[in-house]
């Protein structure tokens, strides 16, 4: 995974701000999800928008959606949504690569829940690829919703999927 590593282009701690950023969109996103579907609708978009600090009208919700579905269904999935707010020209291909060759090792060394700490996570990262503890700590912060000090092995997975 030297080639992810190398093809990083700012410094980590940017990288962790922007990772952090994407986090608390899909965080947002998911509070919205008020049926849990993994897709919101033009309501749901509204008042996530709104959360946002961006009011919009039905009508521009309903266009944003017509604009972004790709099944032109009148739902937004996650991936549409952060492609609709930019997420991808954040540059975290590489972080987003270096957590997928992370995740098969991850599972056996979380420890209950399937949780990862930042200690675990560092040990693993230097297994695939290149992260220091400090690195790990900060992208634990970024991750860890609840404030426990560890994240899920499915989040970092999904997390992977989506950067």
């Amino acid at each position: 995974m030297a080639s992810a590593n190398s093809s990083q282009s700012q410094p980590l701690s940017l990288n962790l701000e922007a990772l952090s950023y994407i986090n608390s969109l899909v965080e947002t996103f998911q509070a919205f999800d008020s049926d849990n579907n993994g897709l919101i609708n033009t309501a749901e978009l509204q008042g996530l928008l709104s959360s946002l600090g961006h009011e919009r009208s039905e009508q521009d919700a309903k266009d944003m959606i017509a604009h972004a579905s790709s099944t032109q269904n009148g739902q937004l999935s996650i991936e549409e949504f952060l492609e609709t707010m930019n997420a991808g020209e954040l540059g975290l291909d590489w972080i987003g690569d270096l957590f997928e060759a992370a995740v098969p090792v991850l599972g056996p060394a979380a420890g209950p829940g399937g949780m990862v700490n930042s200690e675990e996570l560092a040990t693993v990262l230097s297994m695939v690829g290149s992260a220091s503890l400090e690195d790990c700590m900060e992208i634990i912060s970024c991750l860890d919703g609840d404030g426990d000090g560890a994240v899920s092995v499915e989040e970092i997975k999904r997390m992977a999927s989506l950067l």
